[in-house]
């Protein structure tokens, strides 16, 4: 019977041999359920390792995290069959990280791309997917073959909606650079649509090995993000989401490239 394990040190405290390495922010460890656990559920005998953390940034993967990182990656690095990434929402969401890619007063928008500052978002997506190569690359130090799986989130509502009450992640930084309401939630959705899109140039990058974009977004029927039915707040699906979302788009996707 496989496990999810929270941590590589962990894992080799347990004696664990697992299949892939799943590196990420709350996508990954949200406390309630989260993709990780979905994952792991399509493979019934397989060990997972999960490293990073809740609130994680793809920015701190070659900074605060880096230690744990790389712990798991001289442990396990070699033998996994895969490496799951998950980066690049907390870089956005927030307001402190919102509020710079949004310009300071958006209320006379029309479309989309008047919602951004100058220069935004293409400098937050070049971080972003610097932080994914420097990380792939130092994957490839120990495994070549292995494959790297990235994916791009879903279509979020921004609601205001927490974990335990308000959150300040999409709706607030929203408000205060007025964003008109009609703009909001396609401006999430163009930056959902951008993470795709550099995450497909990344995936054809040489030199990095097999890597592969999951095509997350969409996934999830549309609703108005108030029924509680497929997102648990703004940036968190519900159990039921994230079970979709496995399902449908990751488990899939993973069965392609490991051997069981």
């Amino acid at each position: 019977m496989g496990t999810v394990y929270w941590g590589a040190h962990g894992a080799v405290a347990a004696n664990a041999a697992p299949i892939a390495l799943m590196l990420g922010d709350s996508w990954f460890w949200y406390p309630i359920d989260n993709l990780a656990i979905e994952i792991q559920a399509g493979f019934e005998n397989n060990d997972f390792v999960v490293i990073g953390k809740n609130g994680a940034e793809a920015a701190e993967w070659t900074t605060k995290l880096r230690k744990d990182i790389d712990f798991a990656f001289k442990m396990y690095g070699a033998s996994v069959q895969a490496l799951m990434l998950s980066g690049g929402g907390n870089d956005i969401a927030g307001t402190a990280d919102f509020l710079r890619i949004l310009a300071d007063d958006c209320s006379k928008a029309t479309t989309v791309q008047d919602c951004y500052r100058l220069g935004q978002p293409e400098a937050i997506m070049a971080s972003i997917i610097g932080a994914y190569r420097a990380v792939i690359l130092s994957f490839r130090a120990y495994n070549a073959n292995a494959t790297v799986f990235c994916h791009n989130y879903d279509h979020a509502w921004p609601t205001g909606k927490g974990l335990f009450g308000p959150a300040d992640w999409l709706k607030v930084p929203m408000e205060k650079a007025k964003v008109p309401k009609a703009l909001r939630r396609d401006v999430f959705k163009d930056l959902v649509a951008r993470l795709r899109a550099a995450q497909l140039l990344l995936a054809k990058e040489k030199g990095l090995g097999p890597v592969v974009a999951i095509a997350s977004a969409g996934t999830m029927p549309e609703d108005d993000g108030s029924k509680d039915q497929w997102w648990a707040n703004e940036l968190h699906p519900t159990p039921k989401g994230f079970k979709l979302l496995a399902k449908k788009a990751f488990i899939p996707a993973l069965k392609k490239v490991v051997t069981l």
